[in-house]
């Protein structure tokens, strides 16, 4: 978040502003909950000062030719730049204070919840109902998601889980490679296991396998979306 913020034109100090400035007093939510907020806060509100619209680093120009003559060194020419008024900063803080709790937080209890409400959602996915994700290996898993279907986190470990199921990988102890899928001897690649050639080969390898194990996901979460579905009432003749 605070590279986008960054990369749209958002002032380093004011961004310091949002992240360092206070905590509120009392605290009743966590305080990622609340710096989270803050920083979507300001991802919502428009670029302040005169760097709206821009990137926060300009274009690089290449520098002068420092031994030409005077008369053709055109970079004296230009204005020189000039920092940004104090009362200027001052109106951009102000602005970010005012604009800082603006992303709600669930509206359950009362308000009480301490949890951000689901983007475009005024309530968390705890109070809207949403499934906890089946998690992984029995793993359980306390996210919860919109389908009901794994969470990415899970997603991830079970793809590492087919690959390490699927292309094991037998280290050696003298630095050389133990092959992929046939002995091998070359000297590893510095921190691989593999040496380049056999590197290539099980990386077209683990595309294979990722591919296979998402089409047989997919299938399955497919079956179970249609069975779950309610059946369809005949057409009368």
């Amino acid at each position: 978040m605070v590279s986008g913020l960054l990369a749209s034109g958002w002032p380093v100090p004011l961004l310091w502003e949002v992240i360092a400035r206070p905590l509120p007093d009392p605290l009743r939510r966590t305080v990622g909950a609340v710096i989270s907020g803050r920083l979507k806060a300001a991802a919502a509100m428009p670029v302040p000062g005169p760097a709206a619209g821009t990137p926060a680093v300009p274009h690089q120009a290449p520098g002068p030719d420092r031994t030409a003559r005077r008369e053709e060194r055109r970079w004296e020419d230009g204005p020189t730049p000039t920092p940004p008024a104090w009362a200027d900063l001052e109106h951009q803080q102000e602005q970010l204070r005012r604009g800082i709790d603006r992303h709600p937080v669930c509206n359950a209890d009362d308000g009480r919840c301490p949890t951000l409400a689901v983007v475009g959602e005024t309530r968390c996915p705890e109070h809207l109902g949403w499934p906890l994700c089946p998690g992984h290996d029995g793993h359980t898993c306390t996210a919860r998601t919109r389908t009901g279907d794994q969470c990415a986190t899970c997603q991830d470990q079970a793809r590492y889980a087919r690959l390490d199921a699927a292309l094991p990988v037998a280290e050696t102890d003298d630095g050389t490679c133990p092959g992929h899928t046939s002995p091998c001897g070359r000297a590893a690649m510095p921190g691989d296991p593999y040496c380049a050639r056999c590197r290539i080969a099980a990386q077209h390898d683990r595309d294979r396998v990722i591919q296979e194990w998402e089409a047989v996901r997919d299938a399955a979460v497919a079956a179970a979306h249609a069975q779950e579905a309610p059946q369809e009432a005949p057409a009368r003749p």
